[in-house]
């Protein structure tokens, strides 16, 4: 015979239900259940880029740092201008012949117009800045080739020397069309460092041709 009265079993029921509501409430907090709680994202951002004005991303550290300014652009080329002019000094000094003569002839007329072309350039926009670490780099790389060279005489100076024209004008072509030309805003920067390509080209591929005849290093870059 059932002894539960209908008082108990009700109060019975009510405990149950007060339970039950509890621990769903505990679920949905992320609580007691083997269920977990959602969690935001907590992945990483991107630590070389930066949000920009626009919404988009813009690079940061290195990359950031390897795009110069259209005034340290200019300096740039003035300082391959200056180390050009003065290889082709040493060159002369050093009384090389024929193609080779004629080529620092050729270097040293052109860069030296160059260089007065560029730095009126700079003065219309500010003058020259101060040296940045790039400025430095590109001078102390022209200090060492001048001082490498400077030890060698006849046949294996010349043979040198266009060699490192060779390289010279492969290295500044690529500057050219990586970092220099891209920094140019104005219309007359952009023109002139892209008149200064097609030059930088041609001395090049004429390095080219007389290191064929001198029989100097093999398989030097090629030039675009």
């Amino acid at each position: 015979m059932n002894t539960k009265t209908p008082l108990a079993l009700a109060a019975a029921a009510l405990v149950l239900f007060a339970t039950t509501a509890c621990n769903r409430n505990e679920d949905a907090a992320g609580g007691t259940n083997n269920t977990p709680a959602a969690t935001a994202d907590t992945a990483p951002a991107d630590a070389t880029a930066t949000p920009d004005a626009t919404g988009g991303t813009m690079p940061t550290g290195d990359a950031a740092a390897a795009a110069p300014s259209q005034t340290e652009a200019l300096a740039l080329v003035n300082v391959i201008n200056d180390h050009e002019v003065k290889a082709a000094e040493q060159a002369k000094s050093k009384n090389v012949t024929g193609d080779v003569l004629a080529y620092a002839n050729m270097m040293q007329a052109e860069h030296t117009k160059n260089m007065a072309d560029t730095t009126a350039l700079l003065d219309k926009n500010g003058g020259a800045p101060a040296d940045t670490a790039a400025i430095t780099a590109q001078k102390q790389k022209g200090e060492a080739e001048r001082q490498q060279l400077a030890s060698l005489d006849g046949d294996a100076y010349a043979k040198a020397y266009i060699d490192a024209m060779v390289a010279d004008h492969a290295d500044a072509l690529g500057k050219l069309d990586s970092m220099l030309i891209p920094a140019a805003t104005d219309d007359a920067v952009r023109q002139h460092l892209t008149t200064t390509r097609d030059h930088v080209k041609q001395h090049h591929d004429r390095a080219v041709e007389i290191q064929g005849k001198l029989g100097g290093t093999a398989g030097a870059p090629a030039a675009q």
